[in-house]
């Protein structure tokens, strides 16, 4: 009899556990089904690099469209990733701008914000973005291609610029905004062989939170620039839009701190 009891016993523990293991592997499926980005692009090659990232160290399953291969919804994905370098077309921009709107999270690569974007009806405005037709030097817009630049730390608290992501250098860096604008050394990353926007021009400076600032010399004019514009956050509607100045070339996104960062944007809690 007390053999038999102890079976019994035995069976309903087994049982038990199976029915608690399939639970949890149920939820974690759940759970990694969840974890879904997309990514809108023009330009593959940068973005396999990141996707095996985002897949690797993030656990995300991601998928990679073109503007014309938009999925009819964007609402099961946990993020949203645009890599646009040529035309932005109406109906990514209204999508892309929308899923934010509506509460999700969109984030915007390099060159994602460009020249061409200014002929688009709502992207700018949603961004509070311009960008300036007049030289260089008296604040217009332009870019510089196969350069190195220093990206600088100016949130070191906040999730996005601190998880997983270890900064080099200190460099000597003054701020273009905000009430501080004494020269203070700052922990940074170099990137090389890369491309920088000069001359962003926000809207609503103050409505933005300032994650990286850049730090690049131009040798045709021998003038340094420092602007606080390559890493940043709008809240949009019920979500946000983070944008991220680096990821020209597929090595950007080589460096783990760069692809580490937009990973932390993408799973960052508010």
């Amino acid at each position: 009899m007390k053999r038999g009891f102890a079976s019994k016993n035995w069976l309903l523990i087994i049982l038990l556990s199976t029915a608690a293991t399939l639970t949890i592997m149920t939820s974690s499926v759940e759970a990694i089904a969840a974890e879904k980005v997309l990514i809108v692009q023009d330009e593959m090659l940068q973005m396999l690099v990141l996707e095996k990232f985002l897949q690797e160290a993030g656990k995300l399953a991601v998928d990679i469209v073109d503007q014309r291969s938009l999925p009819a919804s964007f609402s099961d994905y946990h993020g949203v990733i645009a890599f646009i370098h040529h035309k932005l077309e109406e109906t990514a921009e209204v999508a892309l701008l929308d899923y934010a709107k509506n509460g999700g999270r969109l984030v915007c690569l390099h060159h994602s914000i460009s020249r061409g974007k200014q002929v688009n009806k709502y992207y700018f405005s949603a961004l509070d973005i311009k960008l300036e037709n007049t030289p260089l030097e008296q604040g217009g817009y332009a870019y510089r291609e196969g350069i190195s630049y220093a990206l600088v730390d100016l949130k070191p608290e906040h999730y996005i610029t601190s998880h997983e992501v270890t900064w080099g250098e200190k460099v000597a860096y003054t701020r273009s905004d905000g009430p501080d604008r004494e020269e203070k050394k700052l922990p940074s990353i170099e990137l090389d062989e890369t491309e920088v926007y000069l001359n962003h021009q926000f809207t609503d400076s103050s409505q933005k939170i300032l994650l990286c600032g850049f730090k690049f010399y131009n040798e045709k004019t021998g003038r340094w620039f420092m602007q606080d514009r390559a890493a940043w956050i709008k809240h949009y509607g019920q979500g946000e839009i983070v944008y991220f100045m680096p990821g020209h070339r597929p090595s950007d996104y080589e460096n783990k701190n760069i692809a580490q960062m937009i990973l932390n944007a993408i799973v960052w809690k508010k």
